[in-house]
C-alpha cells in the first residue's frame, strides 16, 4: 500500500516560491509590453502594427497564467494550514485518551 506524506512547511515554501516566480513573470511580461510600446516609436508601418497586435493578443493569457499561479500558491498555503490543523487536532485528541 502506498502512503502520502505531507510536510506543511514544504508546502508553504513551495507556495512562497511560486508567488515569487509569479511576480517575476508579471514584471517580465509587463516589460515586454513596454518594449513593444518603445519599439512603436522607432518602427512604423503595417508590419509593426501586425507584430504589436500579435504580441498584445497574448496579454490576457499572460495575466490569466499569473492569476492561476497565485491561486495555486494560495491553495498550497491553505492545504498546509489544513494539514497543520488536522495534526494539531489529532495530537490533542490523542493526549485526551484515558489509559
Amino acid at each position: 500500500m502506498r502512503k502520502i506524506t505531507v510536510d506543511p512547511s514544504r508546502l508553504e515554501a513551495c507556495a512562497t516560491k511560486i508567488s515569487q516566480d509569479t511576480q517575476e513573470y508579471q514584471r517580465t511580461f509587463m516589460q515586454l509590453f513596454e518594449e513593444v510600446n518603445v519599439m512603436n516609436n522607432a518602427w512604423q508601418g503595417k508590419d509593426n502594427v501586425a507584430f504589436s497586435n500579435q504580441i498584445r493578443s497574448y496579454e490576457d493569457d499572460f495575466r490569466q497564467i499569473a492569476i492561476l499561479c497565485e491561486q495555486y500558491s494560495e491553495f498550497l498555503r491553505a492545504s498546509a494550514r489544513a494539514y497543520r490543523e488536522t495534526q494539531d487536532e489529532l495530537t490533542n485528541q490523542a493526549m485526551r485518551l484515558v489509559n
